[in-house]
């Protein structure tokens, strides 16, 4: 069983090492650059090999120091590397603005803009270290375009690039897992969706998961994760037992045991997501409304409910008159049910 922390959690270890005089903000940057430099070289072995490109994608916060950490050991060994940072260095946390610093004495600093950034050949790798645990409100519309790099086809080269998320893709609410929005559902029209996912290859995160690394969009965002140790242990929040006094403000991932094992992956739901992605849900398969008649005329209607969801439909819904609801309840599983009355127009079932 893995405990998984919220991103105000994460900060309440952070700060309890840092208050104990037993680790500064500065080294724990650097266990987190490097852990993040260790995780690519596992992922992808041929990247420590030849010469190699890089671009990292720096923010306004700690998650930006770590970028410029990242960039500093990648450029030690021998990757030619470009920062881009969004936001203002002066205006850099402490930690941060160090690590900036010491970049910019012998290296450009360069503005995060998509004209900036898609600019020559394409890269080896794109780490993304714009945003971290903390942002809750939608992207800016200057980072989501510049964080679309997928869909670039202006690149010159065709280097198959490795994409890195540094805690998770910004914009990932790793409390919820949902990617925060302006959509306004009073706005006729309005796609609650955001116009850009930025979906990486690897995500590398710190001390302990997250709930959004699991959670609606995370799994497919997130893809890859891995967890590195920066030395927290002994200020993490107390590991209990499943049979302990449940606590609200604690989550736990649990992880399936079969007979002693891990579960068969013919058991276990991720071997059976395939083309449903992690985040999928029933309406990505459509919504069948099924007619049926009313007392002992609804064997017809009831096969074609069945047949629906064999066929794959996300969701099956029976349509029946209110005398008939108990008949097709005795019959149905799996299958909504719903009672129109002749003088009920279909929209307001």
């Amino acid at each position: 069983m893995t405990e998984l922390l919220t991103a105000q959690q994460m900060r309440s270890v952070e700060g309890a090492a840092m208050d104990s005089g037993a680790v500064t903000g500065l080294e724990l940057m650097e266990r987190a650059g490097q852990g993040v430099v260790d995780a690519i070289m596992a992922e992808w072995p041929e990247l420590a090999e030849g010469a190699r490109s890089s671009i990292i994608l720096s923010g306004p916060g700690n998650n930006g120091g770590d970028g410029f950490v990242i960039a500093r050991l990648l450029d030690a060994m021998g990757w030619a590397v470009r920062v881009h940072l969004f936001g203002d260095p002066a205006k850099l946390p402490p930690d941060a603005r160090a690590n900036h610093d010491r970049w910019a004495k012998s290296h450009e600093v360069l503005p995060l803009t998509p004209d900036k950034i898609y600019c020559g050949h394409r890269p080896d790798l794109i780490v993304d270290a714009v945003f971290g645990i903390g942002l809750t409100r939608p992207l800016p519309e200057q980072i989501a375009e510049a964080l679309d790099y997928r869909g670039k086809s202006f690149w010159k080269g065709a280097t198959n690039t490795k994409t890195v998320a540094v805690d998770c893709p910004s914009g990932l609410n790793l409390d919820t897992g949902m990617l925060p929005t302006d959509f306004d559902p009073e706005e006729e029209g309005a796609d609650p969706w955001p116009k850009t996912l930025n979906v990486v290859d690897l995500t590398v995160t710190f001390h302990a998961p997250k709930p959004g690394h699991y959670l609606a969009m995370g799994p497919g965002l997130c893809r890859e994760l891995r967890i590195v140790d920066i030395g927290l242990r002994e200020f993490g929040m107390e590991r209990t037992m499943l049979g302990s006094a449940p606590d609200p403000e604690r989550i736990r991932l649990v992880e399936p045991k079969f007979l002693g094992h891990a579960t068969p992956p013919n058991i276990w739901p991720n071997s059976t997501i395939g083309k449903n992605g992690p985040s999928g849900h029933k309406y990505d398969h459509g919504h069948v409304i099924v007619f049926a008649g009313g007392v002992g005329r609804g064997g017809a209607g009831r096969m074609a409910a069945r047949s629906a969801l064999r066929a794959g439909a996300g969701l099956v819904t029976v349509l029946c008159p209110p005398a008939a609801l108990i008949e097709n309840a005795c019959h149905l599983d799996a299958v909504m049910l719903r009672s129109l009355a002749k003088d009920q127009q279909l929209s307001e079932v």
